[in-house]
């Protein structure tokens, strides 16, 4: 059954954080490079070799009118590595900025133009775009396509250039070029808890125009394809129970919201999601990961802890339903009484049981410690188990009383967790 729900642009907002727009003071916002070129290779084969040199973007919202002058050519740039962009939608300008308007080492955009080949797309929900089966030859060109990554959350965009070889005659150092398709996400990287709905956001921008929408979920090599939309004939091929379209057409040089909601993820949905944009003889994509963290329930036990003098005592810290896989427990003892409450001390003689999974994908583990044989003086002294894990902002922990010989009714400190 087709799975397609409109979405306000009001809503959208409300749902994703806003964007500062990445605008230089005097002239046109500049970003930098890489043109990366491959040699070699076919159809499924890896290139002999690859190449990389230094590339300016130059981002404009309006051509008003070639400048009289060349832009000034960086010492290290080879001519025609400049690209001077039109961009009416000002999808490439949203790179997003820290507070201040700075930059922290890390979040630094990424970027990188190659040069593109306009070709028709061999999939049934595209079929329809190029009925003709007209060759893309007469789209003129050349043609690159760009693709800008902000981490670690930030924004990413993959853009289709259409050069403009007039423009180009007149200023040889330089590559005038138009955006032609853009597609981006506002929530490149994500990460959700269990069992709740997740909104992966995709938009585009491009010429009025009928266009088809991919998305498809890679893991681990493998690959499916989720939900598949056929803009011609407004129905979807493929849509995954669960996975549903949020479509909404933007006017001319207006967004076109495609993003996607999946309800109540589970870890089967951890991976890489991919939202593809076909038009007529053109794609661009944009990737989106998507991480499942779940924090672990942990119990100590016996609880109440009494023992008799001279006896040994084991304990078991029960760690459940956690995901990922890696998780840190420690154990600390605590000296009795005013003298000793405040000395800390590892516990020495641990051992953990082997990882179990749960029919939800979740991880298990048992972890033991062996207290030596109680002494009087040992009364009261407190024993924790501490927790570790990435879904936890600071390591769970239980914590229990040693009782030697039984402990007075209510005496019994009961476990408690410190967020």
């Amino acid at each position: 059954m087709t799975s397609l729900a409109p979405v306000g642009a009001l809503a959208l907002a409300l749902l994703l954080p806003g964007f500062t727009l990445c605008l230089a003071a005097a002239g046109p916002p500049r970003l930098s490079c890489w043109f990366v070129e491959e040699a070699g290779g076919g159809v499924g084969v890896m290139p002999s070799s690859v190449t990389q040199r230094r590339a300016l973007l130059l981002l404009r919202g309006v051509r008003g009118g070639h400048p009289e002058t060349e832009p000034e050519l960086p010492p290290d740039l080879e001519p025609g590595m400049i690209f001077d962009i039109v961009d009416p939608a000002g999808a490439l300008h949203r790179v997003p900025l820290p507070a201040g308007g700075r930059r922290k080492e890390g979040e630094l955009p990424s970027c990188e133009i190659n040069t593109y080949i306009p070709q028709e797309a061999h999939v049934p929900w595209a079929a329809s775009l190029t009925p003709e089966h007209r060759s893309p030859l007469g789209l003129g060109g050349p043609w690159f396509i760009s693709s800008i990554q902000v981490p670690p959350r930030g924004y990413g965009v993959s853009a289709v250039l259409k050069s403009e070889e007039a423009a180009m005659s007149l200023q040889p150092a330089v590559t005038m070029a138009t955006a032609v398709l853009s597609v981006f996400s506002r929530t490149p990287h994500l990460h959700s808890r269990l069992g709740r709905d997740v909104l992966l956001d995709c938009g585009f921008t491009a010429p009025p125009g009928p266009f088809s929408v991919e998305w498809r979920y890679q893991y681990r090599g493998a690959g499916r394809v989720v939900l598949a939309y056929d803009g011609v004939s407004g129905r979807a091929h493929v849509a995954e129970e669960g996975a549903q379209l949020f479509l909404e057409e933007g006017r001319a040089d207006a967004d076109t919201n495609v993003s996607l909601r999946l309800s109540q993820v589970g870890v089967r949905h951890e991976g890489t999601y991919i939202c593809t944009i076909y038009l007529p003889h053109l794609h661009a994509q944009q990737a989106l990961e998507l991480r499942i963290t779940e924090p672990p329930v942990v119990m100590l036990r016996p609880d109440p802890l009494s023992v008799a003098p001279g006896a040994p005592a084991e304990l078991v810290c029960e760690i459940s339903g956690y995901y990922p896989l890696d998780v840190t427990v420690s154990w600390l003892r605590r000296g009795p009484g005013e003298a000793g409450g405040n000395l800390l001390e590892y516990v020495t003689e641990t051992w953990e049981s082997g990882h179990r999974r749960g029919p939800d994908g979740t991880y298990s583990l048992s972890s033991f410690a062996r207290l030596a044989p109680v002494q009087p003086r040992d009364h009261g002294a407190t024993y924790s188990c501490h927790v570790t894990h990435a879904a936890l902002a600071t390591p769970a922990r239980r914590s229990i009383r040693l009782c030697v010989a039984v402990c007075p009714s209510g005496a019994e400190e009961k476990s408690k967790k410190s967020e």
